[in-house]
């Protein structure tokens, strides 16, 4: 697959957290289900951008299993070498969704856009948030992704599509506040369409896995 992470800004999953938290309080604007599921998506698909996996049949298969001194992705690959080529893209989403956001998180702290703040409650449930140091920064990628979503007669780049892809199946689109949500929800299901079909896959896989979680929360 050709490769898309050229462009200059935040990584995938980075553009994704900033969306998917407040920028001031850094609370999650979505259930934790459904970002932690599309942050993982997001992962492989950074992945997926700089060729170092492809996507067979849905299965999961290392192209690069060199380093390439990010930390995030590394640690993702490395992973993905220990236990083997041919896994389910699914089963990786279930497996990354639950430290999926820590380690983006934790990116986007050492890159110094948000600050990480823990807080206990009086039956001790520690709350995890990421509020923003740098408003323009954390802010950009909703704006940015509004701006190109509202304009319909601007086709959808496959970095922006599969971004838009992810903010959809994280149940995020309100969170853009856009003045026409309909619109939105139309020109991201028709950019979905055009996905290649690695990146297809990954977004549907994702749509499975936060529809799996879902249900097993209701239970």
């Amino acid at each position: 697959m050709t490769r898309h992470s050229g462009q200059p800004g935040e990584r995938l999953a980075d553009e994704l957290f900033l969306i998917a938290h407040d920028d001031y309080s850094g609370k999650a604007l979505a259930s934790a289900v459904m970002v932690n599921s599309a942050l993982a998506g997001a992962l492989v698909a950074e992945l997926l951008f700089d060729a170092r996996i492809t996507l067979l049949r849905s299965q999961v298969y290392v192209a690069d299993d060199r380093a390439w001194q990010e930390p995030v992705t590394d640690r993702v690959l490395g992973e993905m070498v220990r236990r083997g080529d041919g896994h389910p893209v699914r089963s990786w989403l279930e497996f990354l969704a639950s430290r999926a956001r820590d380690h983006v998180g934790d990116r986007l702290v050492s890159a110094g856009a948000v600050r990480r703040t823990t807080s206990r409650s009086l039956n001790l449930r520690t709350t995890v948030r990421w509020p923003g140091l740098d408003p323009n920064r954390v802010a950009r990628p909703r704006v940015r992704l509004v701006a190109v979503l509202e304009r319909s007669e601007q086709p959808l780049d496959v970095r922006t599509a599969t971004l838009a892809g992810l903010v959809q199946a994280a149940g995020l689109i309100r969170a853009l506040i856009p003045t026409n949500r309909t619109v939105v929800a139309n020109r991201i299901a028709a950019a979905r369409r055009l996905l290649p079909p690695e990146l297809g896959d990954l977004v549907d896989a994702v749509d499975s896995t936060v529809a799996a979680g879902t249900v097993s929360l209701r239970r």
